[in-house]
Parts: C-alpha cells; structure tokens; sequence
C-alpha cells in the first residue's frame, strides 16, 4: 500500500507499507506526472522502512513511465529515502550517484526525524547535526555521532574541535559514537578534512573513542601505536572510565 501525503508547503511524504502492488505503482506515476506537470518542483520523503516486498507487475508498471519518473525526479530540489535495509540504501547511494545535478540523501530509520527535517527545509544541508558538541569542561574537547558524517557535517565538527583544542588548557579530546550509520565518500577523500584531522592529532596528549563498530575501534587501537597522543578505545558503556582516564 502507498500513502502520498503533504508535509509543508512545498513537501511531500511518500510510505509505502507492506507489499507494493500494480495499482500502488500507477498511483505513484499519476502523482510524479500531476506534480511535475503543476511545475511545483518542491522535496519528497520517500519511507520505505514498512515495505515488505513488490510485485513484479509494480516494477513493470514503473519501467514503462521510466522517462517521466526521471523528468519529475529532476524538477525536484530535495530528495530524502528512508529505509531498514542496508542493500537498499547501498543501491539508493548508487542510484543517487547515477544522477547528476539531484540533491539526494539516504537515511536509516532511526534518522527520520533528520531526513524530515532536510526535507521541510529546516536543516541546510542532508546530515546536519550528526555531531553534537560535549561540555566537559576546559581541558577536554567531547563530542558525539549520532548520524552520518558528510563532508559538511566532518569540516563543521572538525573547525569547532580545531578552535577548542587551540586553547592552552585544552589538550585532549574524546568522541563518542552513540550510532554509527557510516559517511560519504567525499568526506573521506576530502583534502581539508584529512589536514585538519592532521593538525588536531599534533594538538592533542590523549584520546578515547568510545563506542562504535569492533573494526572501527580496532583501527583506532591500531593508529595508536602511529600517532602522538596516547590514544585508547572504550565500550559505549564505559563512557565514565573513559572520561577517568582522559582526567587522570
């Protein structure tokens, strides 16, 4: 079943629950024709978080009006897909890298509120607020991840760190990962993320990451025998002894 609904004035939701059917397909070309042909341009969210499967009649259906899909998809200005799955936000990623000029953003379920929020408008950029700032105090730059990292996202965070750790009495730093949902490619080929990544370990006398997936704590443990600062990995639940040991 397919629920098209509006969300603000220049926004649609688009959910799609259980099986996607032919007539569920028709009426979601009928909707991208009507607005394209309207000229109203405006954001979608496409949640695909309670869709259980489709039918090859739907996919058919959709394969016919390729070419009017695709000029309705360009007239947009916004485009966030929400979904559980990770193949499918691997091939909406692909999807979105396939289509120049498309402003397009792939969020996991418990990112909702984030893509509804790029799409009405109220954040400039598709990740925004991925990282929140920690107050510790004078002598310990915190911060934690909450969503995923963009290049945007990683130069905002990384300036604030950059500005706080500038401060003589600042030397240590702690990040801590309360959800990992990945980054974007630019952000890791980014040329100022890595040089301020760079300058900021040069700043630093310790550093704990807590949380976080078991390969990305292990590369951490590894890189801490490469850099300056003595660097240490924690549990997520071990956020107070990591806050000890940076302390101590």
């Amino acid at each position: 079943m397919i629920d098209i609904e509006k969300i603000g004035p220049n926004a649609h939701r688009i959910a799609v629950y259980g099986e996607f059917h032919e007539d569920d397909a028709r009426a979601f070309v009928e909707f991208a024709k009507e607005h394209h042909g309207q000229g109203q341009g405006g954001n979608v969210l496409i949640d695909l978080v309670s869709l259980a499967s489709w039918s090859f009649s739907a996919m058919s259906e959709e394969l016919v009006h390729i070419p009017a899909l695709l000029r309705w998809i360009y007239s947009l200005d916004r485009i966030a897909l929400v979904s559980d799955e990770e193949w499918m936000r691997s091939a909406a990623r692909l999807e979105s890298a396939l289509l120049p000029g498309v402003s397009y953003a792939v969020y996991d379920e418990d990112e909702i509120d984030a893509a509804r929020a790029w799409v009405l408008g109220e954040n400039d950029h598709p990740h925004g607020g991925a990282v929140n700032e920690l107050d510790l105090g004078e002598d310990i730059a915190g911060f934690e991840l909450v969503g995923r990292l963009d290049r945007e996202e990683s130069e905002r965070i990384l300036a604030m760190a950059q500005a706080k750790l500038s401060r003589p009495e600042c030397s240590k730093l702690i990040v801590v990962i309360r959800k990992w949902h990945g980054f974007d490619s630019d952000s890791a080929l980014s040329g100022k993320v890595w040089g301020t990544k760079l300058d900021l370990l040069n700043r630093v006398e310790r550093y704990a990451v807590v949380g976080g997936p078991d390969w990305l704590r292990a590369m951490a443990g590894a890189m801490g025998a490469l850099v300056k600062p003595e660097m240490r990995t924690f549990d997520l639940d071990e956020e107070e002894e990591a806050l000890r040991w940076l302390r101590g």
